[in-house]
């Protein structure tokens, strides 16, 4: 009798660490730009360009761009901004090379400061978060060739894989008009951005991509010296290239933005009313194909011995991803010490998730928006404010199958948020803040990785009794019954007619069992 063999590949957790990096440095003012009066706000993103899995760490590099809105001596705003390297790596305890990673980087805090008139400095806190998978493959023997199919018990297991694991950059490109209720722009001061609406789909060899480019911008117009905003939707629809990818796997994508150039072009009436965007969208990809086999769980043969060597396999299973969005809103009121609002005129925010609990069949996601408030105030010294105030949230997001001891990831942005101005001290503040929750499960198999048959002396073949009046006990099965006494489901069968129903047995019956002989 030979046995027959499936290779079974599943992915396997290797471990999941976070780290703190502080990035610090200055920025110059430009000579083109005056100097500096006072700092407004900053704010600063992080692209990562490369990883990579070394021994017990995951390595990574890339740049953080550093915008800073200042408040110039001529008392008009101004903006100026630096891209700084970064490069470190994650101790993962069992990594090693070419595995699959994944990793995200989010900044924690950000300050920036006045150094002198032509210099500032900034220090940011990241917080990386990175994980390492390895692909397992075991060869399992799914069937004994020869054996009756009586005598063999299978069972189906449903592993998955990533089948493809990069990253790659797309351009998103348009031209904007600005509509009339809008003045002409003179300068741009700062270009905010954020993906909405993604959807992610595998195809034949590729990964379809769309979704909504948000982007809002601040600037001053050729009419006046106060800021203007402009908020405006781009969207994009692609396809990226994923050796390996298919209709019927699952496939998602981590969307994030590493640049936006424009160049601004006057109308044919010779108004700056016309931007060329040019942005350039990073997608950290992964396919994951899941896969169900059948593979020999126990087998005897009838005179012989059947020995079987086995193995664990653990490996990471997909168990619910959920995409989901609820509403945040908060009355802010200005702390002591800021100016009095006269006008707003943007909100902005970034999102933080601090807790995540699982429950059954639900996710509970705890943190805070970070809004910062740009308004005119009613201080000749200080035209310009900007106030930053945290609003706690709290969501419950539906996750069918999730138990807890789980894991679960989350992704979260902020897809829109507005402001009503209810006094010179309070703001209500409204978000719209999308998450999309991943919950996964370690599970653990038992593969048979190689049967040996050898006949049964004689002597170990009369120590099984030929005949016996047996009484079910909790947890037998007639298959169990029929290879401790070397014989047939069929034979057990043929001699208790009493027996209605193969599959169901229970404690306190009584079976009359012969032993077969060869």
């Amino acid at each position: 009798m030979d046995n027959t063999y499936k290779t079974i590949s599943a992915d396997r957790a290797i471990g999941r660490e976070t780290a703190q990096l502080i990035q610090e440095g200055e920025v110059i003012v430009p000579d083109s730009k005056p100097d500096i009066d006072f700092i407004l706000k900053c704010d600063a993103a992080v692209n990562t360009d490369c990883k990579r899995t070394e021994e017990n760490r995951l390595s990574y590099k890339g740049n953080m761009i550093v915008d800073i809105l200042y408040m110039g001596k001529d008392k008009d705003l101004h903006s100026m901004s630096i891209e700084a390297p970064i490069s470190d790596f994650i101790s993962i305890e069992g990594a090693g090379e070419d595995m699959l990673s994944q990793i995200n980087i989010r900044i924690a805090n950000l300050e920036c400061r006045k150094v002198n008139d032509r210099k500032a400095a900034y220090k940011a806190m990241l917080e990386t978060e990175g994980s390492v998978t390895q692909c397992i493959d075991i060869d399992a023997v799914t069937a004994i060739d020869g054996l009756p199919e009586d005598q063999q018990r299978k069972t189906q297991i449903m592993t998955g894989k990533t089948v493809v694991n990069k990253s790659d950059d797309f351009s998103v490109q348009e031209q904007i008009t600005l509509p009339a209720t809008k003045p002409p722009i003179r300068e741009v001061l700062t270009i905010e951005t954020a993906i909405s609406n993604c959807e992610v789909r595998s195809a034949e060899n590729s990964v379809n991509i769309s979704g909504d480019l948000s982007l809002t911008m601040l600037y001053i117009s050729t009419e006046g010296s106060f800021p203007e905003v402009y908020e405006f939707d781009i969207p994009f629809n692609g396809s990226l290239e994923a050796e390996g990818a298919d209709t019927d796997m699952y496939a998602d994508a981590v969307i994030s933005v590493k640049n936006v150039f424009y160049d601004i072009v006057e109308n044919e009436n010779g108004e700056p009313r016309i931007m060329d965007i040019d942005a350039t969208l990073n997608a950290d990809i992964t396919v994951n194909a899941e896969e169900t086999n059948e593979v020999l769980e126990d087998a005897y043969v009838l005179g012989s011995n059947v020995d079987m060597t086995s193995t664990e396999l653990c490996y990471t299973a997909l168990v619910c991803r959920n995409r989901s969005q609820c509403p945040v809103k908060e009355i802010v009121t200005i702390p002591e010490g800021c100016p009095d609002m006269l006008q707003i005129f943007k909100t902005g925010g970034k999102a933080y998730i601090d807790n995540i609990q699982i429950f059954d069949d639900r996710v509970l996601l705890e943190g805070v928006i970070n809004t910062d408030i740009l308004y005119i105030t009613g201080n000749d010294e200080i035209p310009v404010y900007c106030c930053k105030e945290a609003i706690p949230f709290s969501q419950t997001v539906e996750a069918r199958g999730a138990k807890e001891g789980m894991d679960a990831s989350v992704q979260s942005n902020i897809a829109h948020i507005g402001f009503n101005m209810l006094s010179d001290r309070e703001v209500e503040v409204r978000c719209a803040l999308n998450t999309v929750t991943v919950v996964k499960d370690m599970r653990c198999v038992t593969l048979v990785t190689h049967v040996d048959i050898t006949p049964m002396l004689p002597e170990e073949l009369d120590k099984i009794p030929s005949i016996v009046i047996y009484t079910v006990k909790k947890g037998d099965t007639l298959w169990k019954l029929a290879k401790k006494f070397n014989t047939t489901v069929a034979d057990i069968l043929r001699l208790n007619d009493s027996i209605e129903d193969p599959d169901l047995i229970y404690p306190g019956q009584k079976f009359v069992i012969v032993k077969k002989r060869n």
